[in-house]
């Protein structure tokens, strides 16, 4: 039943006839208290009148919200239940599903009508997420936006737009450039006929490569190859680790060729040129860092490098010719400054303080202020030996870092060698003054490389920096300055560090040099007087050892104890005694350093690349010789990331 309301004309009638009441009760009692009770009352009963009036309406309008809303939500459940968008009602408290709409139910049903629940669950238990994400039902792709606070997961149907945008990313213009190592040195010692087999050998596998992905190639030269397509041929490559560099290399090594292949590739959008440049950088990146491995980019200087292969040890790339090259190259250079500061990297080891040593003298012969720049807050017992010595005998311009600051100009040089990532660098303030820099190394290259490099030397065949630098200086071949015997001695210690006294990675070349040194009086008594190991540092070397525990039949971890922290002396000839061992491919040594940083020295035969795992865990080095410094984070931590990288490199060998 309707509720009665007062309307205009309601008062106006009322009014009249209280009006008319006052005037009767007036004539018939004037100037009497029952006119003024009279006017009393009425006012009163107007009040009432309306304080009923203003109730009725509130309770009115609370009727009519009431209904409203009881509307809107009718509306909006029908809505839900047959809109084309799958809706499902989460409790919150547990994930379990309280309601779903006819499209949901639809999205979720199985091939004998029921609802998949088990399907739903595992989107579900992966947790609500208030960002936008995919997932994939039926082999249709649909976006779901997540209400956190009701529970509510709503999936829309994007399979065109996910589609679309697929294809659009897919069809982006990939080109790259492969090249073939090591293919000069059969130039030299194949005859015609054999290197006529070689190339049927190398156009019939790129040929086959190319026809099996639908990719456009020309062959450039001998040596080298051009490629064009797309990204989602790139992607394929690339989900299949670019596992065409393995095959090659056992294909060619059937055929008794020492060859391997190096790929630069780039991709993204527009401007043909310059992806074009950046595939010929990542190829000069991939050759670099030992060649038998890809390396890709896309045209945007935020992304990041991206690496595949590198499954061999680098081999000797360099020629004489190129070595006399740069020393020509280093020397004209020198001449145009005013000062030269030659670093190691952080934590000097034996190869590092040689090369540097090396690097200083041939400086000095062309001009004065040349200086080999130590820090003498971060010292191993052997460096600080050395040190001395060459303080005693004088014959190094030697100099801190914090003396070394004071006399950088804008005209002077640095010097890196042993090492050509920045972060590894003796001081990043002391790098930050200099301008050009000229960079010796023997580890393969990383995306961490200075950008003011105006000369590079890098070889990764090379045993060691000390070895470079001594063929540079060979080449040199000043009658008036003669390497005495601490500086010779000293090199040929960074080289027996490096080669494990001439047992690893060693070539005719290495031996070239260390007959060059012993002609120049290089001692080895002094040598093992620098390179000593005392009786505390052996002790613990042996507790890591007796630390040590397979993880596979091949390899070796060792982490130390949490309490005990070490230098860097330590754990590397730690690891070193342990691949001396019978069976041993790989070795990882994991302590805490003195410096308030977990460490891993990492070390391997022939078959393990220890540099691409130490990659992945921050750090970097060689082939089989590498490390990572890892802050904020436990030795339990580091171990089992460590764990997961070794076991994953496993797998995929």
């Amino acid at each position: 039943m309707k509720k009665f309301r007062f309307s205009t004309i309601h008062f106006v009638m009322i009014g009249v006839i209280l009006f008319g009441l006052l005037v009767f009760i007036h004539g018939l009692y004037p100037d009497s208290t029952v006119t003024y009770l009279s006017i009393f009352i009425a006012l009163f009963l107007l009040v009432l009148l309306f304080v009923f009036q203003k109730h009725s309406y509130e309770v009115s309008e609370t009727e009519q919200i009431t209904y409203l809303n009881a509307q809107a939500e009718s509306g909006l459940m029908r809505l839900l239940v047959h809109m084309p968008v799958g809706v499902i009602k989460v409790r919150l408290e547990d994930n379990q599903v309280e309601w779903f709409n006819t499209y949901a139910e639809l999205l979720f049903a199985k091939e004998d009508g029921e609802f998949d629940q088990q399907k739903l669950r595992e989107i579900i238990d992966t947790g609500l997420d208030e960002d936008r994400s995919h997932v994939t039902v039926a082999d249709k792709r649909y976006a779901v936006y997540v209400d956190y606070e009701q529970g509510l997961f709503y999936f829309f149907d994007a399979s065109t737009e996910y589609y679309a945008t697929s294809n659009l990313i897919g069809s982006r213009p990939a080109i790259g450039i492969i090249s073939v190592d090591n293919y000069d040195e059969l130039e030299d010692t194949y005859s015609d006929s054999q290197i006529s087999q070689v190339n049927s050998f190398l156009a019939q596998f790129v040929s086959d490569f190319a026809n099996e992905n639908g990719i456009y190639y020309r062959r450039g030269t001998m040596d080298r190859f051009y490629f064009f397509t797309d990204y989602a041929v790139l992607e394929r490559l690339i989900e299949d680790k670019f596992s065409v560099i393995n095959r090659f290399r056992e294909e060619a090594k059937q055929l008794d060729l020492a060859l391997t292949l190096s790929m630069g590739i780039a991709y993204g959008n527009n401007n043909h040129q310059q992806i074009g440049q950046i595939a010929l950088q990542n190829l000069n990146m991939a050759e670099v860092r030992g060649g038998d491995q890809a390396v890709v980019k896309e045209n945007d200087e935020g992304k990041e490098l991206r690496f595949f292969g590198g499954g061999s040890a680098s081999s000797v790339k360099r020629t004489r010719t190129r070595t006399r090259a740069m020393m020509t190259a280093v020397s004209d250079k020198l001449k145009t400054v005013d000062a030269v500061f030659v670093v190691g990297h952080r934590n000097l080891d034996m190869d590092a303080l040689g090369s540097a040593v090396g690097m200083q003298y041939f400086a000095q012969n062309i001009m004065n202020n040349a200086y080999t720049v130590y820090d003498e807050k971060d010292m191993a017992s052997d460096i600080q030996r050395a040190i001395q010595k060459l303080t005693q005998e004088n014959c190094s311009n030697l100099i801190t870092v914090e003396e070394a600051k004071k006399q950088v100009t804008a005209r002077s040089l640095l010097i890196m060698v042993d090492h050509s990532k920045i972060g590894l660098t003796l001081s990043k303030e002391f790098y930050a003054l200099f301008s050009q820099v000229v960079v010796v190394d023997h580890h393969r290259r990383d995306a961490d490389f200075p950008d003011n490099a105006v000369l590079t030397y890098i070889e990764s065949g090379a045993s060691s920096a000390s070895e470079l630098v001594t063929e540079l200086i060979q080449f040199q071949n000043d009658k008036h300055h003669k390497l005495n015997r601490l500086q010779s001695s000293l090199l040929m210690a960074g080289i027996m560090l490096d080669t494990k006294n001439f047992t690893s990675r060693v070539t005719s070349r290495t031996f070239d040099v260390a007959s060059y040194l012993r002609n120049r009086g290089s001692d080895s008594s002094e040598i093992q007087q620098i390179a000593a190991t005392d009786f505390n540092e052996y002790r613990q070397i042996n507790e890591l050892i007796l630390r040590g525990r397979k993880i596979s039949e091949h390899i070796v971890v060792v982490c130390a104890d949490e309490e005990i922290v070490y230098d860097n002396i330590v754990p590397s000839k730690a690891a070193d005694k342990i691949l001396e061992m019978a069976e041993i491919e790989a070795v990882f040594v994991i302590t805490k350093n003195v410096n308030d940083y977990i460490a891993i020295s990492a070390r391997s035969r022939s078959k393990v690349n220890v540099q691409r795992m130490m990659e992945e865990m921050g750090g970097g080095g060689h082939f089989n010789l590498a490390a990572a410094q890892i802050r904020e984070q436990s030795l339990a931590q580091v171990q089992e990331h460590l764990m997961e990288i070794v076991l994953e490199e496993s797998k995929e060998k």
